[in-house]
């Protein structure tokens, strides 16, 4: 089985109860209380918990902080919360080091399809106990490196994912890939959304998660799951993904003269707008074109979207970027951004 390199295989920890000392430890600490990737019951009221899963990038702390807050104030675990939570703890190793990943790694949220890497028999009993606890729903949260509003995604387009989604933002962006990540799994079991809470320490995104997350676990399941008032949402679907090259120099703006790919300094400002035909994304330096856009069919659909004349980088028909970074750790690790388009369900929020 094809492995990143030689780090131990992870396994996971069980827990039936919040650990003492998770509600005030800091992150970067949360290595001292949790031994590794760990799925914590949290008692509740009777009925169906609610999933979620935080730190599956170690670096994307505002579904733990908000966690930690939401904890506190109900005083868990010595106080049961209005319904059982099943809380999945992911890249431990990662956080302690404020690292998406480690070098190594597979990505903590590729890992729930397929049988590439040792990490897929983590996400296999991950989800054997998801489906045992048949959870009411699933919130997976996660932050962005870009400029991006805080948004919903989801992988089904139902009523009760969509109300869900909704209930966090007006903007809701449709995906079918990355196929691999755990909210698409999820959501053959309950449904399920991604949240995308803006940058990691940002207090009012902290505190916008831990309202969602509060009014998950108070509101009764039919309401949870109806359309909330003035419901009406910006509904968008990914169609391609953007990837540099391997090897290729990544710099913004202001490039050295052996800088094979400059991306314009504002990048981050297109996520969510609609940018024209004929803007320049940037500028390159070698004959072979370094940035390359694969569609939901693994394709390869560069030439449609990109234009690469006189060693720039021209869009060739209006598009809606999403998760745009200047962070070239992640753009290596993933991806430069996304290629969205409007998506009108009738009938639907």
């Amino acid at each position: 089985m094809e492995h990143l390199n030689q780090l131990p295989v992870p396994a996971l920890h069980r827990f039936e109860r919040l650990p003492d000392g998770f509600t005030d430890t800091p992150v970067e600490k949360i290595g001292t209380i949790l031994p590794g990737p760990s799925l914590i019951w949290i008692d509740g009221e009777p009925g169906p918990p609610l999933f979620v899963s935080i730190l599956l990038h170690g670096n994307e702390t505002t579904g733990f902080d908000a966690m930690q807050q939401l904890l506190a104030a109900y005083g868990a675990p010595h106080r049961p919360l209005p319904r059982p939570v099943l809380l999945f703890v992911g890249n431990v190793a990662a956080a302690g080091r404020g690292l998406r990943t480690l070098d190594g790694q597979a990505d903590y949220n590729r890992i729930w399809h397929d049988e590439r890497y040792p990490e897929h028999r983590l996400a296999r009993e991950v989800l054997a106990e998801v489906a045992k606890a048949a959870p009411l729903a699933a919130i997976d949260l996660h932050n962005n490196t870009g400029k991006n509003p805080h948004y919903g995604c989801v992988n089904r387009l139902d009523d009760a994912t969509l109300s869900l989604a909704r209930r966090f933002s007006r903007t809701i962006v449709w995906f079918t890939e990355p196929h691999e990540v755990i909210s698409i799994a999820l959501s053959r079991i309950c449904p399920s959304v991604t949240l995308e809470c803006g940058v990691s320490g940002n207090a009012a995104g902290t505190s916008h998660v831990e309202n969602y997350l509060r009014h998950c676990l108070e509101l009764p399941a039919e309401t949870l799951f109806t359309p909330p008032p003035n419901h009406l949402s910006d509904l968008f679907h990914t169609t391609a993904r953007i990837i540099v090259r391997e090897g290729v120099r990544v710099e913004f703006e202001t490039c050295m003269e052996e800088t094979e790919l400059c991306l314009r300094e504002d990048l981050e400002t297109l996520n969510f707008e609609r940018v024209p035909e004929g803007a320049t994304l940037g500028s390159y330096r070698d004959t072979e074109t370094p940035l390359v856009v694969i569609d939901n069919e693994e394709r390869d659909v560069t030439s449609r979207y990109l234009d690469f004349s006189g060693q720039r980088i021209i869009t060739k028909l209006p598009v809606v970027p999403s998760m745009f970074t200047r962070d070239v750790r992640v753009i290596m690790q993933d991806c430069l951004g996304y290629i969205m388009e409007p998506y009108e369900v009738k009938g639907k929020v």
